[in-house]
């Protein structure tokens, strides 16, 4: 807090004078306050973050929409969405979200409750279209835990199970990756519900003995009533934003894209 409140001096110092502040190692401009004060703030917001430990299991589940598979039956549960178009309120309509992973891939499933499922929405049948004017649901995974934009992928599928990723790994093209990995959904009584299967080969993601923890959120698009609503609550930003945490995982060897020379 004092770090703040003495960077925030400066600030006002800085313009209020209309000149550079001069310190022991050089001069203060204002992209160094700025960085400043965004690094002083950081660990504070991160404080809002939710976490959700990782659980390792030995039967992947299948990916065809249900959740009846013994790998969900523990699973940790992510729920208390909250809707940032109405300040971070609850949302109208709650979500259930689980991780799991094996040396393999990381498995996504989310429960998405509806009050009224007869006006989900749900029209794209391609893959690599992203969803828009339907319900969607997007997995933002941040593998080295940076909260920067350009260091997640958003894995994002309809009630339809059609899904798009927002990063193609090295040398894959468009028609190859919606074959890389999986997304079944299904419309129930009270919601609709995804699952997803993300092989770590599509990750670029820390080499590690030890476990660590990746970035993670979801957020949903809920056409019926407009909303858009997040596990871990974020603002109007996109680097530095309140994502959630994932944590304790161990990633598997990192496999070399380039063949052993012969």
């Amino acid at each position: 807090m004092k770090a703040i409140i003495f960077l925030n001096a400066i600030f006002i110092l800085f313009f209020a004078t209309g000149c550079e502040i001069l310190h022991p190692e050089g001069l203060i401009t204002l992209d160094n306050i700025f960085e400043a004060l965004d690094a002083a703030a950081r660990p504070i917001k991160q404080q809002n973050a939710k976490e959700l430990p990782a659980v390792k299991v030995d039967e992947p589940p299948m990916i065809d929409g249900k959740l009846n598979d013994a790998a969900w039956r523990n699973a940790p549960q992510g729920t208390d969405f909250s809707d940032r178009r109405r300040g971070g309120a609850p949302a109208e309509d709650q979500s259930t979200i689980m991780l799991v992973y094996t040396d393999d891939a990381i498995y996504f499933a989310g429960y998405f409750f509806d009050s009224e499922p007869d006006g989900i929405v749900a029209r794209q049948v391609e893959d690599q279209i992203r969803p828009a004017g339907e319900d969607w649901v997007s997995l933002t995974i941040d593998p080295f835990h940076t909260h920067q934009f350009r260091d997640r992928t958003f894995f994002m599928a309809n009630p339809l199970g059609s899904k798009f990723v927002s990063h193609l790994p090295p040398f894959v093209g468009m028609a190859e990756v919606s074959g890389m990995w999986k997304a079944a959904a299904s419309i129930v009584d009270d919601g609709w519900i995804v699952e997803m299967e993300i092989p770590w080969t599509m990750l670029n993601y820390p080499e590690t003995d030890e476990p660590i923890d990746i970035g993670i959120n979801v957020d949903r698009g809920h056409h019926r009533i407009g909303a858009n609503t997040w596990w871990s609550k974020v603002d109007f930003v996109e680097d530095d934003r309140v994502d959630g945490h994932w944590t304790g995982v161990l990633p598997p060897p990192k496999l070399s894209i380039f063949p052993d020379d012969q």
